[in-house]
């Protein structure tokens, strides 16, 4: 499908929400050169993944130039992800 809103571009994110991706993908799209990748990982109580496996693995994808995080109020897996900026572990920007 040919949509302004998914076009392909370098911006990798991870999203608690996933009704809010569509949004998410909407801004990016009209304020970048478009997504590269989007993974909305939900806000189960135990989650199959969680932001810093995606960020990772984003570090080390070439496709991926700057990267992004949509979270949600009280959540904690954030803090992790700073954990691993603060380390080194990632370093693209965010």
């Amino acid at each position: 499908v040919m949509s302004r809103l998914y076009r392909l571009g370098s911006v990798a994110y991870v999203s608690k929400s996933g009704g809010m991706s569509n949004e998410l993908n909407n801004i990016v799209a009209r304020n970048s050169n478009g997504v590269y990748e989007g993974v909305a990982i939900g806000g189960d109580r135990y989650p199959g993944s969680r932001f810093l496996d995606h960020f990772l693995r984003y570090q080390d994808d070439a496709g991926a130039k700057l990267l992004l995080l949509l979270g949600e109020v009280g959540g904690t897996d954030e803090y992790d992800l700073i954990d691993a900026v603060k380390s080194g572990r990632i370093t693209k920007p965010i």
